[in-house]
């Protein structure tokens, strides 16, 4: 804990300085929902011989408790779980009994503090294809002594792998094509967001203390193998100049969005003097639009204009866990 943040009297601190949570004995306070912290405080309450724990706060912080203190042997009240999530925790559970002795690959660009890194399997980060077998989140590697990620494991042609990623219990939820175990699928990184991680590094006394690190995470896809194969023809359709905007619609009406976009850059290009530089402009981005739909990225939305409407954000709640 020490390692993780600053004591000041009951206050733990982030090492930036903002408050991570309250130390009130019987009660532990926080206005994150900061997985870190919950997992902190999850442990706490462990090693205070706490059997059962009660959660307030709002439904993100309750459910990061629910599911992290289940994983840790605690009872929790205060969260009514869903079957999905109840399924999940059995899941979870199921693999560290098994310690997932299949799995023959890991990727995980969310590696614990201080680890080293293992060599790139995928240099040119091609699409992995395979059955989906499992997913759900777990603390990395199955191991309740690291950080709380998520995984995808598929049964490839090469054999099990099992992918590790912060960023795809996203992609999961939000797949467009909402693979099921047993479909045929297709895990691909389509891009990388900026973060900044704390490491712990030793300083010219030799003494640890942690650093801001700026680095990638990565951003993932999954999708069904029938879900990208219709969306490679439609962006063949895209692709080809020679096919009549409304012929592209009439055949694939997903893409009205599209060639709407596709028309604004036609009249945006209109601030070149030279034809040549309107067509390679245009182009440009017929070819960035087909390049995206290949990818299963969500495609061009049709706006339509309303009444603008406003709502008031809710006050923050603060969250609690007791015994």
């Amino acid at each position: 804990m020490r390692d993780r943040f600053i004591q000041e009297g009951n206050r733990f601190y982030f090492r930036d300085g903002h408050e991570a949570f309250k130390d009130r004995g019987r009660k532990l306070t926080t206005a994150s929902e900061n997985t870190q912290v919950v997992s902190s405080l999850v442990d706490i309450a462990r090693s205070r011989g706490w059997s059962e724990v009660s959660v307030t706060g709002t439904e993100v912080f309750r459910r990061e408790v629910w599911q992290q203190a289940r994983l840790a042997g605690l009872e929790v009240r205060g969260y009514h779980a869903s079957d999905a999530e109840r399924t999940q925790l059995v899941r979870a559970l199921a693999r560290r009994r098994e310690a997932a002795p299949e799995v023959t690959d890991s990727i995980s660009p969310e590696a614990p503090r201080g680890a080293p890194q293992a060599p790139e399997r995928d240099p040119k980060r091609e699409p992995i294809r395979g059955k989906l077998v499992d997913h759900g989140r777990d603390f990395y590697r199955h191991d309740p002594n690291e950080a709380p990620s998520y995984f995808v494991r598929l049964q490839t042609p090469k054999g099990p792998r099992e992918v590790w990623g912060k960023d795809i219990e996203r992609a999961v939820a939000q797949s467009l094509s909402q693979p099921k175990e047993g479909d045929d699928v297709v895990l691909q990184r389509v891009g990388s967001d900026a973060v900044t991680v704390r490491r712990q590094i030793r300083d010219e006394e030799g003494a640890l203390r942690e650093a801001p690190l700026a680095t990638a995470r990565n951003r993932w896809a999954l999708e069904t193998e029938e879900f990208l194969n219709q969306r490679g023809t439609a962006a063949r359709v895209v692709r080809d100049s020679a096919v009549k905007a409304k012929d592209a619609v009439r055949q694939h009406p997903e893409l009205a969005g599209t060639y709407l976009n596709l028309r604004a850059a036609q009249i945006a290009a209109r601030v070149f003097r030279d034809p040549q530089d309107q067509r390679q402009f245009v182009e440009r981005v017929r070819l960035g639009l087909a390049r995206d739909i290949e990818r299963g990225e969500p495609l061009q939305p049709v706006y339509l204009r309303g009444p603008a409407r406003t709502r008031r954000p809710p006050e923050r709640q603060r969250d609690e866990l007791t015994r």
